[in-house]
């Protein structure tokens, strides 16, 4: 498969502002924690979700391998470290908690896990945030593309193997699935696809994405119109040994 441009797809972030449940979950990660924790954001790119600790008391950093896409996190006073996730460039037991949202996808997922385990405090948590296994030929973006599902199918990890790898290796691991509901308008929408603002899209051949919104502005020709759908997302959370 493709590799992603995260650099392009930083570009793309500016129609993927955070919603207010994705920050809601930030921050109820956040109110669990001690005063001061220290919170690893691995992938968090522009930092929203580490804004929201801050804002909270707490020290968090975002490790993310792009330049641009960290940027915005750097700007605002977010300490930020480029690198990956397979191998994370801190001390063992350095963190309170470890945070992917989404992006657990990128690379090999297990020594993503590990690594998270290894940086992560004892007692301390690992929490994954990920598509759910049921979401991909569902989705919004499979319904006007179709590749997309097989696509997103083979790149994000199956949460029953997450829990599963998890539990051989930490003390206590929860399961559960979320459904967050979305209503951009259809110009918005449009616009966001066609500034690549998911990573899946950079993977999608040209002509089907000419076809699919051709057909999606056929179908929803007010760009004024709000277009309602899901996210099924899986959270994950594990307690380390």
């Amino acid at each position: 498969m493709a590799e992603v441009d995260l650099d392009r797809l930083a570009a793309g972030y500016r129609h993927r502002p955070p919603s207010h449940a994705s920050l809601e979950r930030a921050r109820l990660a956040g109110d669990t924690l001690d005063s001061e924790s220290a919170i690893l954001d691995v992938g968090g790119g522009p930092g929203y979700h580490a804004g929201v600790w801050m804002d909270l008391g707490h020290r968090p950093v975002v490790l993310d391998p792009a330049r641009e896409m960290i940027r915005p996190a750097a700007e605002r006073g977010i300490t930020v470290v480029r690198g990956v996730s397979q191998a994370m460039p801190f001390r063992d037991e350095s963190f309170d908690l470890a945070w992917f949202h989404l992006s657990l996808h990128y690379g090999d997922w297990a020594e993503a896990v590990d690594e998270s385990i290894r940086v992560t405090k004892r007692g301390g948590r690992v929490e994954i945030w990920t598509l759910a296994p049921d979401h991909h030929a569902k989705s919004m973006l499979a319904r006007w593309f179709p590749s997309v599902a097989a696509v997103d199918a083979a790149r994000f990890p199956e949460s029953p193997a997450v829990e599963a790898y998890l539990r051989k290796a930490t003390n206590e691991v929860d399961r559960t699935t979320v459904i967050e509901h979305k209503a951009p308008t259809a110009g918005e929408w449009v616009a966001a696809v066609e500034a690549g603002f998911v990573s899946t899209l950079q993977l999608v051949d040209e002509e089907e994405l000419r076809t699919g919104i051709a057909a999606f502005c056929q179908a929803h020709p007010d760009p004024a119109v709000e277009v309602a759908y899901e996210l099924r997302l899986d959270h994950i959370v594990a307690t380390a040994r």
